[in-house]
């Protein structure tokens, strides 16, 4: 195994605090970044800083805002610095979820979701990008979700950004390959972790009164959800991400699959979708005479 530098975005909890913690584990230099790291997740910035310490582990926090440019091009600046201008990794997990009617996200409400889960890793991206190809090397993980090519009702503008994800990564792949740079993507499933504790509250929520047996029916289907999240032998654990990210990051380049499913609970519906569309792609990719671009999953 190569030791490797690594920054991975929201860092602070659920999928991204157990992913640095497991990478360092694994020999990896780690730039876990998050918002705030100074006041709102102080508590986290210390406990990793401590937990890393007390296992002479390589752990480094470091403030990042995915809605910032200022804060992305800080965030380079400081992590170039102490790698001699280099850096190997860079995962993208940054996110926000929110479940509800569509219509009680507001213009605004939609505006963030984007801002946060798509142009963040679209910001940070191109921050490193110029690193990674003057290099002639690296790895990209866009951290996506089963819900970026599935639909379950009242997912509405978190489904949308995720296909969104889908789409400029995939795209991302086809382009950096010839340069020698990997792009995965992950897809976890329904994960008990903190982001559901954190569901986005819609500017319009006063609406979802007016939709009758429409409400009953997500009212039903989040209670549903919330119980299964809750239970001790829900299948899905947040460890498995982590693992499945430190799989990607240790395999050659070239050789990693371009999409990577985790979930045990949906077994095989994100995998019928993926292996479609890849014969769908290679098809358009020779019609074009792109073939020695495509990417299998």
């Amino acid at each position: 195994m190569i030791k490797q530098t690594i920054l991975i975005t929201g860092a602070s909890s659920g999928f991204g605090f157990l992913t640095a913690k497991t990478l360092a584990q694994h020999g990896h230099t780690v730039f876990a970044s998050m918002r705030n790291s100074d006041s709102q997740n102080k508590t986290k910035k210390d406990e990793l800083l401590t937990w890393s310490k007390e296992r002479f582990l390589d752990i480094r926090v470091i403030n990042l805002d995915v809605t910032s440019d200022s804060s992305v091009a800080a965030a380079k600046q400081e992590i170039l610095s102490q790698t001699d201008g280099k850096i190997d990794v860079i995962i993208n997990n940054a996110g926000i979820y929110g479940g509800g009617i569509q219509e009680t996200f507001t213009i605004d409400d939609h505006k963030l979701f984007f801002d946060v889960n798509v142009f963040g890793s679209v910001r940070v991206n191109n921050a490193f990008l110029p690193v990674l190809r003057d290099q002639g090397s690296g790895l990209i993980i866009q951290i996506s979700s089963v819900l970026g090519r599935t639909i379950i009702p009242f997912g509405g503008v978190y489904d949308a950004t995720k296909w969104a994800v889908e789409a400029l990564s995939e795209n991302l792949a086809y382009e950096l390959k010839p340069l020698g740079i990997d792009v995965a993507i992950v897809q976890p499933g329904p994960f008990p972790t903190e982001i559901f504790q954190k569901n986005f509250t819609p500017g319009n929520s006063s609406l979802i009164e007016t939709y009758g047996k429409t409400n009953e029916i997500m009212m039903e289907l989040f209670n549903n959800v919330t119980a299964m999240m809750s239970s001790e032998n829900v299948p899905n654990k947040p460890q498995d991400v982590a693992n499945a990210i430190l799989t990607l990051v240790n395999k050659p380049t070239g050789q990693r699959p371009l999409r990577t499913v985790v979930d045990k609970m949906m077994v095989g519906t994100a995998e019928i979708i993926n292996d479609t569309a890849s014969k769908v792609q290679a098809d358009i990719l020779q019609n074009f005479g792109l073939s020695e671009l495509y990417h299998s999953n």
